[in-house]
């Protein structure tokens, strides 16, 4: 096939983070599919800045490729009449292809004979098409927020400034889309803000023409020049960066020609909590934080989008400035807190500040978690003096200064307040797992603590009906349910819901439980990833215990693909619609040696002491021989009814002890 090059930038308003991060992974499987879906079988390159939107190529199609298309008309025993006149059936068919039946054929569909017609489209020059490719793929992208600008009728993300297109190096004029979005198309490109426009003819001047003029086009060589920088300043000022990979990804999406400068602040600040000058530096202003020695350094790194360096200076100037001013009132709302805030017992100003309508104040939220703290340690048979104090005080530090400045510190603040040393990492890690795969607490103590504060946000929104549906979470109560689950695992603690619920259902308008519990079920795959039908023969277990429960799953799991799986699954098929009708096993009954030895084996079994799941996932592997030797000389459905009864039960037996485990039939995979 004769294929050239093809050249797309679509050239935008600057595209905030927000955007970029919703959907920049989805925007090439976008338009790779738009183009199969147009026959044209080739996978593009993209590149992109937060300016442009690149997609190149240098095998394009220049036609579509040929293709024959089969239609399936009604079957024959009623596509004619007696008389040999097409039916209606034939003539709707005739009518929708537009064809006459002089071009009808017959062929087998299903094992009837039908119409049948076979029909050749020849491939199109793929230059006349990409408009409305380009086109269907605009209306694809899902950025999140959109807007309008001067007489658009259609929204997007940011405005549409040029649309250039090459292919085989011939420019494409798109009119329709320069009509849509209101922007007047040109054969020129855009570089660097501080550089000037040029007309490109040419696919390879295209990408020098950016290089030379400050766009490095390329997500990936843009993030490897970043950290290329910050290891040159490492070595340079021997200190260490904090590179947090968000906060990476974030500088690399804002800027086309990045330049990492480094600045200091007054050495003043560092008498600042080292998580108020982390968060002043990267969520309020994009900086890298730097240690020196292991400790907070006051240094900073900033990611300019200049080419110029002879204005590093004066950007350097203009982000301490705003970063002194921003320290300068952090360190006075942290100097009058360490004056005011006394920390003892919960406050009762936190009646005044709501948690969620219809669920009471943060106050009563407090009150809650004590109640869930207290039978978690009653289950554990840990003391939970300090943890009820520390969830006590855990909210108090929503009412100081810093908190309302900096709301990100929530928990962080409320430890340095603590007056009590043995308690402040219990305040600090209230809150973990911030994120999906951030860290869990520390401690057993601070994840009761945590625990208790996210199964009551739990049970507290599914009182009053807020329960997620779809993709909609404005709670993150998946998160944190999935939050729970692995600090139960990580630290070995028992959560029966069907146990602990009736004691608190004083302090809820209404709890159901069997909705909870199904909630929680329904995050284990996720949490856990495994596959959903590994869950449901844990489920099967009715096992109520989460941690259990979760234990049960990750040992069925072990076994989801080895042989013995498939032969406890026999077992399952074998007592299917059976009907246990005799109580215990007879062993007179037995006629073979191998029912005798696996009966022998059985109680044996029964004897063990077993502590975990996998444990007994592990344990009833002796099972493995005896079963097979049992199945290739015994035969179970005997004409002597005591003795057929006899050896189901005999493997009805040896099935619960799986049982107790999960229902093996249900594993599907």
């Amino acid at each position: 096939m004769n294929t050239s090059t093809l050249l797309i930038e679509f050239f935008l308003e600057e595209l905030p983070f927000s955007a970029i991060k919703k959907e920049i992974l989805n925007v090439h499987s976008k338009f790779n599919k738009l183009l199969n879906e147009n026959n044209i079988n080739v996978d593009l390159d993209f590149f992109w800045t937060p300016r442009r939107l690149i997609f190149v190529s240098n095998n394009f199609p220049l036609m579509q490729e040929d293709k024959m298309i089969e239609y399936f008309g009604p079957p024959l025993s009623i596509a004619y009449d007696d008389n040999g006149n097409p039916s209606d059936a034939t003539n709707s068919f005739l009518k929708k292809l537009n064809i006459s039946k002089n071009d009808l054929s017959t062929n087998t569909k299903n094992g009837k004979e039908c119409l049948y017609y076979k029909a050749f489209i020849k491939g199109k020059q793929t230059k006349y098409l990409i408009e409305d490719i380009i086109l269907d793929f605009l209306d694809s992208l899902n950025f999140g927020k959109s807007m309008q600008w001067g007489n658009v009728e259609s929204s997007f993300i940011r405005p549409i400034r040029n649309v250039f297109t090459l292919i085989d190096n011939e420019f494409i004029e798109l009119k329709n889309i320069e009509k849509k979005y209101q922007f007047l198309q040109a054969q020129l490109i855009y570089p660097h803000r501080s550089k000037s426009p040029k007309t490109i003819n040419d696919i390879n001047d295209y990408f020098e023409f950016l290089k030379q003029n400050g766009v490095i086009y390329s997500q990936i060589e843009r993030k490897e020049l970043i950290l290329n920088q910050i290891k040159s300043i490492e070595t340079e000022k021997n200190i260490k960066v904090e590179v947090d990979p968000l906060l990476l990804d974030e500088v690399v999406a804002i800027t086309e020609y990045p330049n990492a400068l480094y600045g200091e602040f007054d050495r003043k600040f560092l008498e600042l909590p080292s998580e108020v000058i982390i968060t002043s530096m990267k969520v309020n202003q994009k900086y890298f934080a730097t240690y020196k020695n292991e400790k907070i350094n006051n240094g900073f790194i900033v990611i300019c989008n200049a080419m110029d360096e002879s204005a590093f200076d004066c950007i350097l100037d203009g982000n301490k400035r705003v970063l002194k001013a921003r320290l300068e009132d952090a360190l006075f709302f942290y100097k009058n807190d360490l004056n005011s805030f006394v920390q003892n017992d919960i406050d009762c100003s936190l009646k005044n500040i709501e948690f969620i309508q219809d669920s009471g104040s943060i106050f009563d939220k407090v009150n809650r978690e004590i109640n869930i703290a207290k039978a978690i340690c009653d289950k554990l048979n840990v003391d939970s003096s300090d943890i009820i104090q520390a969830i006590s005080i855990s909210k108090n530090d929503l009412l100081s200064e810093m908190v309302g400045e900096f709301g990100e510190l929530q928990g962080v603040m409320g430890s340095y307040y603590a007056q009590n040393n043995a308690l402040k990492l219990m305040i600090k890690e209230q809150y973990l797992p911030l994120q999906e795969d951030s860290a869990l607490p520390s401690t057993l103590q601070s994840a009761i603590v945590s625990i208790s504060n996210r199964l009551d946000s739990v049970i507290s929104l599914f009182a009053i009906n807020k329960i997620p549906s779809g993709s909609k979470d404005p709670f993150a109560l998946r998160r944190a349910c999935s939050g729970i689950i692995k600090m139960l695992i990580k630290f070995e603690i028992p959560l029966n819901l069907f146990e602990i619920l009736p004691q608190l259902e004083s302090s809820y308008k209404g709890i159901d439980i069997d909705k909870i519990f199904k909630f929680f079920c329904e995050r284990l795959e996720g949490t856990l990833c495994v596959n959903q039908s590994v869950i449901n023969a844990g489920i099967k277990s009715n096992q109520k215990d989460l941690y259990q429960l979760s234990m049960q799953i990750i040992a069925l799991n072990s076994l989801a693909n080895s042989e013995f799986r498939n032969l406890f699954k026999r077992i399952a098929n074998i007592l299917k619609n059976t009907q246990i009708k005799v109580d215990s096993i007879d062993r007179e009954l037995f006629e073979y040696d191998e029912e005798r030895v696996l009966f022998s084996i059985l109680e044996e079994f029964k004897a063990l002491d077993i502590a975990t799941p996998k444990d007994r996932i592990e344990k009833l592997l002796v099972f493995k021989n005896p079963l097979q030797n049992f199945f290739d000389n015994v035969m179970i459905n005997v004409e002597d009814n005591k003795i057929r009864e006899n050896r189901i039960l005999l493997v009805y037996s040896i099935y619960k002890e799986f049982f107790k485990v999960g229902d093996i039939k249900e594993i599907s995979f």
